[in-house]
């Protein structure tokens, strides 16, 4: 096992081929990489080697899709309460 952290550094990643599936820059992390990580306490921020790991999302839905997503729900809800009404016979034949 590794004693410094420059020997830490130096075994990071891990001779294993990574997967086909995987971005051709991506390697995998060894055991001993993995003591790379940390954790700050006060702001629960994970690091890499001292570097901020920043974790973004992709996707976000523009004004269309709010409003599209809005009709759906209700469209939705409105569904459920009619086969509610029905199941309850609510509504007369």
């Amino acid at each position: 096992m590794a004693g410094s952290w420059q020997e830490i550094r130096a075994v990071r990643y891990s001779t294993m081929t990574p997967p086909p599936e995987w971005p051709s820059n991506v390697r995998p992390i060894s055991l001993e990489g993995v003591s790379l990580l940390g954790i700050d306490p006060t702001t629960n921020k994970l690091y890499w080697d001292g570097k901020e790991v920043v974790v973004r999302d992709r996707v976000r839905l523009g004004s269309l899709e709010r409003i599209l997503a809005v009709f759906v729900a209700i469209g939705t809800f409105g569904a459920f309460i009619v086969e509610l009404g029905n199941a309850l016979n609510w509504f007369p034949e």
